[in-house]
C-alpha cells in the first residue's frame, strides 16, 4: 500500500472530482462500489485535499485504510 506513487495520489483525488462530477475521489468510490464499505470510503471522501501536500495526503489515506483493514 505504501508504493502509491504521488502522481497517482493526484490522479485519482484533483483529477477524479473533475472527471466523475461527483466531488468525491477515485479512492472512495472504489472503497465503495468495490469492497463495500461506506464508513471507510466516507473518511476519505471527507478529508480536504487543499490542506494538504500530495505526500501528506497519500500518508493520511494510508493510515485511514490500515487503520480499518487489517493486512
Amino acid at each position: 500500500m505504501g508504493n502509491i506513487t504521488i502522481d497517482s495520489i493526484y490522479f485519482h483525488v484533483f483529477e477524479a472530482r473533475l472527471r466523475l462530477e461527483k466531488g468525491t475521489n477515485d479512492f472512495s468510490s472504489w472503497i465503495e462500489n468495490s469492497i463495500g464499505n461506506k464508513a471507510l470510503a466516507d473518511k476519505i471522501s471527507k478529508l480536504d485535499p487543499y490542506t494538504h501536500t500530495l505526500e501528506e495526503l497519500r500518508r493520511v489515506i494510508i493510515k485511514i485504510i490500515e487503520a480499518q483493514i487489517s493486512f
